[in-house]
């Protein structure tokens, strides 16, 4: 159903990955890995047809029908009616002129009591829409619209619902939705348990193994990747071309990435080793030479020993050609390289431990008809680690967001996502504007989390989502707080940063209240306690 040769795309004139190679078909299941910003969101665009390749070309098999998921609400404004017909693409357009049709036949157009004049032509006009519509199979619309939104839990949404006004999770699912409705050969999807419960993540895991179709998946959910994939293509930032690992999810893949770097690193050293013989012999040999040139200028057989001079000599230099010219071949296996270690260094709280630093009491938030939070109290005390769990849309969000207004300055938020992150500002800008340090100490603790010096005077706003995701933890592990309110906290982290922000949290000794679906980090982080968000209330074990 797709076919890629030679892809290759840039980003802001750097190159980001060339040579890739894929062919995508029926109940294909491949995952899609590597760091923020090595350009794997790009490749969908490219795959989608949204981006032009810098090089090579995608092609469709006839008929083939493309539903791509982006990671966020490519505009937050409308609303969620308005968001779903979109998905019927060219029947939403086709129905909504038969509609506006249907009223002026009947004469209820505004400024029209009886039918307008001109309707032969209205009447034709009528047909010819209506034709179209009966071909595109419009009677199925209200059918399929009502069927996808039961089947993804989102049917209690009211078509005039602002889109800025539903959950993280609810907007996941909407854009599911959407791609859905348009019944795709093959689906594109771009981190699409972000925000995701654990019930909507097993639903989608469910669905996905009875999808026909063929399926190209970005995504840092390991839980996700071992359950549905079965080949991962890595683009790791260090190779211009891409990775392949065939024959499993994220398990598998770690594990034969393990493998592949010792066997080059066991190359690696056999080749140094190689090469310092190589070096060893060719110095012996121009000794040698030099000594047979002393030997003849004392006049000891001179024609024969300068000939042997001459000969030793060359050999030496044709051995330098070789070694010279292997090193620099292809064939030369260079050092193995790694992408630098992102460094968190949380500071001790020395507080006593057990006090309460965070109190609600009697809070009750409504949604319009909706009761997100009822007359809810809860104490949070220093030390204290808890998960916050619930379905999308009961108010997990809403409760967090509570707590760091009680809290003020003494709570560090990260936010679900990044509305409001993005501006003009340079990284550097960004982080010292809320960390206040030196600009050495800055340049420090940037390199610390993988901002190296090129990227320092990069703009917020050309940032990917993974790589914003990492800044606002640079400055939130820098700055003063020692309570942390961490909103869905492994959303856009590569696998790197995911295990370094796991290990850096479980040693973390402040206090600790967040919102995960992921099964992987709830586990490697410890939680002692758990809040269960539901009907309005918050039951605590």
């Amino acid at each position: 159903m797709l076919k890629a040769v030679s892809l290759a795309a840039t980003y802001d004139g750097e190159l980001l990955f060339s040579g890739f190679d894929l062919v995508l078909g029926d109940g294909d299941r491949i995952g899609v890995v590597g760091p923020n910003g090595a350009g794997k969101t790009t490749l969908l665009r490219v795959l989608a047809g949204e981006l032009r390749p810098a090089g090579g070309a995608v092609t469709y098999g006839p008929g083939t029908r493309v539903g791509y998921v982006p990671q966020q609400m490519p505009d937050p404004d409308g609303t969620v009616g308005a968001f779903l017909a979109g998905g019927l693409g060219e029947l939403a357009t086709v129905t909504a002129e038969l509609r506006v049709l249907e009223a002026r036949l009947a004469g209820d157009e505004a400024g029209f009591e009886t039918p307008p004049a001109g309707g032969a032509d209205l009447l034709a006009e009528f047909g010819r829409v209506q034709e179209r519509w009966t071909a595109l199979e419009g009677w199925t619309a209200e059918t399929r619209l009502a069927e996808v939104r039961q089947r993804l839990d989102i049917a209690g949404l009211p078509d005039d619902l602002p889109l800025a006004s539903v959950s993280g999770g609810e907007q996941a699912r909407l854009l599911l939705a959407r791609a859905l409705l348009s019944e795709p050969d093959l689906l594109l999807l771009d981190e699409p348990t972000n925000h995701l419960d654990a019930e909507g993540a097993a639903w989608l895991q469910e669905w996905l193994r009875a999808f026909p179709g063929g399926v190209l998946v970005v995504s840092h959910d390991r839980a996700f990747l071992d359950a549905t994939v079965g080949r991962v293509v890595e683009l790791d930032g260090i190779h211009d071309e891409p990775q392949d690992f065939p024959g499993g999810g994220f398990s598998a893949n770690r594990t034969e990435k393990q493998r592949r770097w010792e066997r080059l690193l066991l190359d690696f050293e056999a080749q140094e080793k190689d090469r310092r013989r190589w070096e060893a012999d060719i110095e012996r040999t121009k000794q040698q030479a030099r000594g047979v040139e002393t030997m003849s200028g004392l006049g000891v057989a001179a024609p024969h020993l300068k000939r042997v001079a001459q000969l030793v000599a060359r050999k030496a230099k044709v051995r330098e050609r070789r070694l010279r010219r292997r090193m620099e071949s292809t064939a030369w296996v260079a050092r193995p390289q790694a992408r630098p270690p992102l460094t968190l260094a949380f500071p001790a709280d020395e507080a006593e431990a057990g006090e309460v630093v965070l109190k609600l009491r009697g809070l009750s938030v409504r949604f319009g008809d909706r009761v997100l939070l009822d007359d809810v109290d809860l104490d949070v005390r220093r030390g204290d680690r808890i998960l916050v769990t619930g379905r999308n849309g009961a108010g997990k969000t809403t409760l967090l967001r509570a707590l760091a207004e009680v809290g003020g300055d003494e709570v560090a938020v990260l936010p679900q996502t990044s509305d409001g992150l993005r501006s003009d500002a340079t990284v550097m800008e960004f982080f010292r504007s809320r960390v206040p340090v030196y600009v050495d100490d800055a340049e420090r603790l940037l390199a610390g989390h993988q901002f190296g010096p090129d990227q320092w005077e990069v703009r917020t706003r050309s940032l990917s989502a993974g790589e914003l995701r990492r800044l606002v933890l640079a400055v939130l592990v820098n700055g003063p707080a020692r309570v942390l309110v961490l909103d869905e906290p492994t959303n856009f982290l590569d696998f790197d940063a995911l295990e370094v922000v796991e290990e850096a949290l479980r040693r973390f000794r402040g206090t600790l209240v967040a919102v995960t679906h992921d099964r992987y980090f709830a586990d490697a982080v410890g939680f002692g306690r758990r809040w269960h968000v539901a009907a309005g209330g918050v039951s605590s074990s």
